[in-house]
């Protein structure tokens, strides 16, 4: 944003008076360009653009060219002593055309060739060529002197030809600057939740398809066949009678029930797991109930957490046991498969 500083230098294009006389001095007119001026000069056109940009390269405009002799235009890049000569005869006769000038209001008056242009002070509140004519700028707005007139420059908070619209107040500020705190919190936490969303697809792109595979066996655990139980709760240990591959995660177990005797009871409640490896999650619950019936019999199967880096056996508790009537009830426990990993 500009500054009331930086509007009161006010950037002038290289231009030649009206008249080229040296008495008559008059405002800059504006549009005319360094080249023009060297043209003037007698500079051939060949050179005209060599020597502008060199100038320029060193912020030259026409106030300053015509105080340089010929060792700076020199030191600037202009070699060519022809031109040099005809660049410093044509400028070096102009002279200071401010000691004529009529900026009005503390305008500052600034040198041009053969011409003078005012710079008008922004506090004073007036522009124009001569700085004669009165700002109609509103709400402390800066007229900024153009060749077609003045332009206002508007403080924070106004708008417009003539900054008479207000569109930013001190409360619509404070209002804007909460809004935008509650609109950023609520930007960090969709940023988290996309986050967390993100890693959760990473994980299940990260797995291969079929990255699981079941093996089928039909392995009787000896040790558990035809469990006889009445209120025991013992624990049985099988070694499982294969040697399961060092990618096996889980193993699949069968628990086949009967039950036959004259309406009588039976319950069996028991967790299986690997031995060294009896946590919560890693564990296989089972509840069996048969109440008042004649005949009962059910299979189903199991899975349980598998390390193949601890022991090769499993862990058969029992929690809680009870019959009444006949001899005919008892449990088999088999080793159906393993699943491995890819």
């Amino acid at each position: 944003m500009k500054t009331l500083a930086s509007l009161f230098v006010l950037t002038i294009t290289f231009a030649v008076c009206n008249r080229a006389s040296g008495k008559n001095v008059s405002h800059c007119v504006y549009g005319t360009t360094l080249r023009d001026l060297l043209k003037l000069a007698g500079i051939r056109r060949g050179n005209i653009q060599s020597h502008a940009r060199k100038l320029q390269q060193h912020n030259v405009d026409q106030s300053v060219l015509c105080k340089l002799t010929l060792q700076q235009l020199k030191d600037i890049g202009i070699t060519t002593l022809g031109d040099r000569l005809k660049m410093f005869n044509f400028f070096s006769k102009d002279g200071n055309d401010c000691s004529s000038s009529s900026c009005q209001n503390n305008g500052i008056c600034r040198d041009g060739f053969r011409c003078f242009s005012c710079v008008c002070d922004p506090q004073k509140g007036y522009y124009g060529p001569s700085c004669g004519q009165k700002c109609p700028c509103h709400n402390g707005g800066v007229c900024k002197t153009k060749p077609t007139g003045f332009e206002c420059v508007c403080p924070p908070g106004y708008s417009g030809d003539l900054c008479k619209t207000k569109y930013l107040t001190e409360d619509r500020m404070a209002n804007i600057e909460t809004r935008t705190n509650e609109l950023k919190a609520r930007l960090d936490q969709s940023v988290k939740l996309i986050k967390k969303l993100q890693n959760q697809v990473t994980d299940l792109e990260s797995r291969p398809t079929g990255s699981w595979q079941l093996h089928r066996s039909n392995e009787v655990l000896n040790q558990l066949e035809k469990m006889q139980l009445h209120r025991k709760t013992p624990t049985y240990t099988q070694r499982l009678p294969i040697v399961l591959p060092k990618n096996t995660r889980a193993i699949l177990i069968s628990i086949y029930c009967h039950f036959w005797n004259g309406n009588g009871h039976a319950y069996l409640n028991y967790v299986a797991y690997q031995k060294n490896n009896d946590n919560a999650v890693a564990k296989a619950e089972g509840y069996n109930t048969h109440y008042n019936v004649y005949a009962n019999t059910f299979l189903y199967e199991q899975m349980i957490p598998w390390n193949t880096t601890l022991p090769n056996e499993l862990i058969f508790r029992v929690t809680r046991s009870y019959l009444t009537g006949g001899n005919n009830n008892w449990y088999r426990v088999r080793l159906v498969g393993y699943v491995t990993s890819l």
